[in-house]
């Protein structure tokens, strides 16, 4: 590659990975979390002991919610479960999703608000959308953004391996100092990036593909296909048609029965969920949703009617192209499809992912002081850098702790907000002290920090509902996973104190942003200013 075109290609994956990186590092952090999502819902569920009573079954729960909730008749889901079966309806009075539990109905079938914690979904949506609401628009705007940041980071990945392929070799195992600090981060940043690059090619491409599906689809409506696009889209999209209802009303089957129908047609399916549309009218429908192991795009769907007969049955074997095309989509970004050894491949990847934004972030910085001089923008960047990564970091070890400590507490009610509020009450204090404190004295402070917040949260469990925490099999995983992220963070901790006793940081990092200090190039543009020179003679 000729210098110009080298040191463009230097720029471009600068530029490009500077701008995504800290979306990017609350994306991969918590969705390296979030790949656990489905344990991570047992774990949040508060323990005060054996039920007094078993609550009722799925039946006896469908039955109350339909006669107190008429809505949830329209479209409802059930989420299966042998101790506490859950049911999730759109309620028109507010506008907005509910979910009750057998065990919110006491003894008179009353339903009570019961506190419950919502810390699995606000870690999904810091992971598909930064925790930004979604105000109801046909548009996500938090997924939409994360869309547009996957494809930044494409090309941030397509233009770094275009960078360093032919000093691949070289460059793998040499992780190593050489007398700054900035040598370092940039081997680490070099390493990660070529052990991890299929992993990051597999999520930018995902992730574009779910994060801009909508965009794409307006766009093609309004620009080329016209509004009978929407149409086909929900008809492809959907396992069903909508319940065209005639009036006629039907008992409904026992839920029990409904499963076993269901395997009769998938004897492999292991069910997530029930989708319930016109419960108790005869056009209705019921699709038991779930997966068939052995296979990437393993979801599948078995569709009955109220009388079990199979309306359609979509499995890897027996789906369109449409539900062939999205299965492995969905299944390759949350790494579902290959058990526990895949999602554990998944988190570790993740954290590393979440490393080396951090590491990109800091050699711009660093890489345009070089060039310039320290000054106040990079500077900014840095600390701005610091602030968010730590300020996500211990946010979200302050979320698992309120939604394990409040339910034992008189404000258990306001769990599920008090999750929220204390990430985003930590992540607005710590990017305020970022931008007043020494980069290299906040970094420090914060690295020794870290691994006790995450420490301290199987601990609380422990302290607050005993053995529990650790019997259980998902409490048992994620208090592992937590552990696992506390030793990480130590890790780092010791690395990064070793490399400030081994050499002598850059200006940035002691608060230096004026004065006279050398300017030079960085190893890659003395490359290219190398070629360019040899070009030219």
């Amino acid at each position: 590659m000729k210098g110009e075109r080298l040191r463009r290609m230097v720029d471009l994956h600068a530029w490009v990975g500077m701008v995504s990186g800290l979306a990017l590092f609350v994306a991969f952090f918590a969705g390296a979390i979030n790949v656990f999502h489905h344990e991570l819902h047992h774990w949040q569920e508060a323990h005060y002991g054996d039920p007094a009573s078993v609550p009722m079954g799925m039946d006896g729960l469908l039955e109350q919610v339909t006669g107190q909730y008429p809505d949830a008749r329209k479209r409802l889901y059930l989420l299966p479960d042998a101790e506490d079966p859950g049911v999730m309806w759109f309620e028109s009075s507010e506008g907005d999703w509910v979910t009750a539990h057998a065990t919110d109905f006491n003894a008179e079938g009353v339903r009570e608000d019961m506190p419950r914690s919502a810390l699995a979904d606000f870690i999904n949506e810091l992971h598909f959308a930064l925790g930004i609401p979604n105000p109801g628009w046909p548009i996500n705007i938090g997924m939409t953004f994360m869309g547009l940041i996957s494809v930044m980071y494409g090309v941030a990945l397509f233009s770094g391996l275009l960078i360093h392929w032919p000093k691949i070799r070289k460059e793998f195992f040499a992780l190593k100092h050489e007398g700054n600090m900035r040598r370092y981060w940039k081997n680490l940043h070099n390493v990660i990036g070529i052990i991890s690059f299929p992993f990051h090619l597999i999520m930018s491409v995902t992730g574009a593909a779910m994060g801009m599906f909508t965009v794409v689809a307006v766009l093609l409506g309004a620009l080329v296909f016209g509004p009978q696009l929407r149409g086909v889209i929900t008809e492809e999209t959907e396992v069903w048609p909508a319940v065209d209802s005639q009036g006629d009303t039907v008992t409904m089957p026992l839920m029990e029965d409904v499963l076993s129908a269901a395997r009769n047609e998938l004897p492999d399916l292991t069910v997530d969920w029930l989708e319930i549309r016109g419960y108790g009218d005869a056009a209705g429908w019921i699709d038991v949703a779930g997966s068939v192991p052995g296979y990437l795009g393993h979801h599948a769907h078995v569709v009955l009617d109220p009388t079990l007969g199979p309306l359609r049955v979509i499995a890897p074997e027996q789906r369109s192209f449409n539900f062939a095309s999205l299965s492995p989509v969905y299944s390759l970004h949350f790494g579902d499809y290959g058990g526990l050894l895949v999602k554990l491949l998944y988190f570790a990847l993740g954290l590393l992912g979440s490393l080396l934004f951090v590491s990109g972030n800091i050699l711009w910085c660093e890489r345009r002081s070089d060039r310039t001089g320290p000054g106040r923008s990079s500077a900014f960047l840095l600390r701005l850098t610091l602030g968010v990564c730590a300020g996500v970091v211990i946010g979200i070890a302050f979320s698992f702790l309120a939604s394990k400590l409040l339910p034992h507490t008189p404000l258990a009610g306001l769990v599920a907000v008090a999750e929220r509020g204390v990430f985003a009450v930590i992540l607005v204090l710590l990017v305020a002290w970022s931008l007043r404190a020494s980069p290299l004295r906040f970094s420090s402070q914060m690295l020794r920090m870290a691994p006790f917040c995450y420490l301290a949260i199987p601990l609380l469990q422990t302290l607050l509902e005993g053995s529990h925490a650790w019997l259980e099999a998902d409490n048992r995983l994620v208090n592992l996973l937590l552990l696992a992220v506390a030793a990480c963070l130590w890790v780092v901790r010791r690395q990064f104190r070793k490399r400030i006793r081994q050499a002598e940081p850059h200006p940035l990092w002691v608060g230096k942003v004026s004065g006279d200090n050398p300017k030079h190039l960085t190893e890659t543009e003395r490359e290219a200013g190398t070629v360019a020179s040899d070009s030219a003679s």
